[in-house]
């Protein structure tokens, strides 16, 4: 399946001109301020976004100052448009994207050590990022770890209800096995009807997990990510030649990953904004 930044406009878009931190831009109309701003070298934080899928904006991080508006908005969900002009740096934005980290920590487990995604974990990597300390107030979530699919685990109590896994399922494969429900008083990620998970197990749901909360059952708690060796290669199942990363440990396969995990996420952006 070839795969677009999902902000190409279907049709060809006029060229405008926006200000971004005091430098002129030419960018196609309508797409993703976040597309246009990454564009241009500068690297706004965020963790719901892939450019396979629409933007969701659920993870409130990759917040930009418009002028004209009096809060921060979400660049990932803000069209681009003529004459505006956006600022990605300052303290007040430090300050409120420390918020957003503060935010989903509140109720995230801090199991880091045992947790299959230290060391490449987004949430991480912001709290770092943003010098998140103080965590007095943090709340368990206390779900219990739906392990009912053949290959895939769900730790809904490290989920941050991103939307990743869904919308890659739903947009990009087209397959649509998994959903958001309301249990025990949290938004949480299950198979279609609350079912044991029955799908074609790709792994594209656990590659853009940005978190942990999609597991691998025969790989988890095994390695870290760090102590293994990948190596990239061609997936023989049919002729679509779609790329995948064999992980190894000696001379062992530990498990296999998919090209679409959050380091790759950003994807192309060179011909999605420019005008």
């Amino acid at each position: 399946m070839a795969l677009k930044p999902a902000t190409n406009p279907d049709v060809e878009a006029a060229t405008i001109e926006l200000t971004i931190d005091g430098r002129a831009i030419t960018a196609k109309d309508g797409v993703s301020l976040y597309d246009v701003v990454s564009g241009t070298g500068k690297i706004v934080p965020a963790m719901c976004y892939h450019y396979t899928f629409d933007p969701f904006g659920s993870c409130g991080m990759c917040l930009v100052m418009v002028e004209g508006k009096k809060a921060p908005v979400r660049s990932c969900t803000a069209k681009a448009t003529a004459g505006m002009v956006v600022r990605t740096e300052g303290d007040d934005l430090f300050q409120a994207r420390k918020k957003a980290v503060e935010k989903h920590l509140s109720v995230h487990p801090l199991d880091c050590p045992v947790c299959d995604a230290d060391g490449h974990c987004e949430l991480q990597d912001m709290a770092f990022l943003h010098q998140v300390t103080n965590l007095a107030n943090a709340k368990q979530k206390l779900i219990p770890e739906d392990t009912r699919s053949l290959v895939l685990d769900f730790n809904m109590n490290r989920c941050i209800a991103c939307g990743e896994c869904i919308n890659i399922c739903k947009d990009v494969l087209m397959i649509d096995a998994l959903q958001f429900a309301k249990k025990g008083g949290f938004t949480q990620v299950v198979a279609k009807g609350d079912q044991p998970l029955a799908c074609e197990f790709c792994g594209d749901c656990l590659a853009v997990c940005p978190v942990g909360a999609i597991t691998n059952k025969y790989s988890k708690y095994r390695y870290k990510p760090w102590q293994l060796k990948k190596t990239t290669t061609t997936c023989n199942y049919c002729g679509d030649g779609c790329q995948m990363i064999v992980e190894t440990k000696d001379r062992e396969v530990v498990r296999v990953t998919s090209p679409l995990s959050w380091k790759n996420k950003w994807g192309d952006r060179s011909e999605t904004a420019k005008g």
